[in-house]
């Protein structure tokens, strides 16, 4: 197991110089965007990676800064809804993917996460079946490549609908559902164990129980705030009861889900996912919240 971060918390600056500074902070790993960019005329535009128009001198230059950086390639990331209403945005959505899971391969990098969204005029469980039908290409696709695609699963709240989640893989129940539909090896999922805890799910017995279909995790961290739920109950999930913070400043005992991943073999990436309000706001801000994060965490691994 190793340390990495999402790239996405370096929006102020480009890919190589997020790059660089993951490696500076001395990161081991990194999960990169991968958003449909309406051009780009080098391999990569602000701090995203132009997977769909990414060819070989484009391979190479993302390797080679990389390999400066000490840092290996964990992830790329393609966070969207596949569920959308319109249908020229689904078609336009599992065309880039096939794109995104094209360039993993290409660059040797075993995952790809990805959401499921969702259709707020369909139930949760249909939500779960249309996108097994409408993905079931791309996972092909990856069975061939040797790459994974690992369902994140965070509840997206509010995303198409006030105070409703917009991922329809946010829980337990829904991975049954998803893993029932799609029984693929290239398939299973990215676990970030804050978003588990905050709609009230015990994160480390659910990584002992869905070992098998872990394939990516996300190291993030979550803070309760029971003054402001008290105020507007657990039915409003986008009251502010509760907000993201870095490994080490929430409530999330890292120690022992470090552990339990190393017990049962975990061999990936524990990657930062980085969406503290507290640390956020400037580059230097975001590297030294980075710095903490990593402190906290090295301190439980091998």
């Amino acid at each position: 197991m190793h340390l990495g971060v999402a790239t996405s918390c370096f929006g102020q600056v480009s890919l190589p110089e997020a790059i660089r500074a993951a490696g500076e902070l001395g990161l081991e790993s990194v999960e990169i965007d991968c958003p449909p960019l309406r051009s780009a005329s080098t391999w990569y535009q602000q701090n995203a990676l132009a997977a769909a128009s990414l060819d070989g001198p484009g391979r190479d230059a993302l390797l080679a800064t990389l390999e400066k950086a000490g840092l290996k390639p964990a992830a790329l990331s393609y966070r969207t809804n596949f569920l959308e209403a319109d249908p020229a945005k689904r078609d336009a959505a599992l065309t880039h993917l096939g794109k995104v899971v094209e360039a993993a391969a290409t660059l040797g990098i075993p995952v790809v996460s990805i959401l499921v969204g969702r259709d707020p005029t369909a139930t949760l469980g249909d939500s779960i079946a249309e996108f097994a039908r409408r993905v079931r290409p791309a996972v092909e696709q990856a069975e061939k490549s040797g790459v994974q695609l690992a369902i994140e699963n965070c509840p997206m709240i509010g995303w198409q609908v006030e105070d409703m989640p917009g991922n329809a893989a946010f829980s337990p129940e829904l991975w049954e559902k998803l893993f029932t539909h799609l029984r693929s090896p290239a398939l299973g999922l990215a676990f970030n164990p804050a978003d588990l805890a905050w709609v009230g799910a015990e994160p480390l017995g659910l990584v002992t129980d869905y070992f098998e279909k872990i394939i990516h995790v996300h190291a993030q961290d979550v803070e309760i705030l029971d003054l402001r739920r008290q105020d507007c109950t657990v039915l409003r999930p986008s009251g502010g009861w509760w907000r993201y913070r870095l490994p080490g400043l929430g409530i999330l005992d890292w120690r022992r889900l470090a552990d339990r991943l190393l017990e049962l073999g975990y061999e990936g990436a524990l990657c930062v996912k980085h969406d503290d309000p507290v640390w956020l706001g400037s580059l230097e801000k975001i590297k030294t919240g980075l710095g903490l994060a990593r402190r906290h965490l090295v301190q439980y691994l091998p």
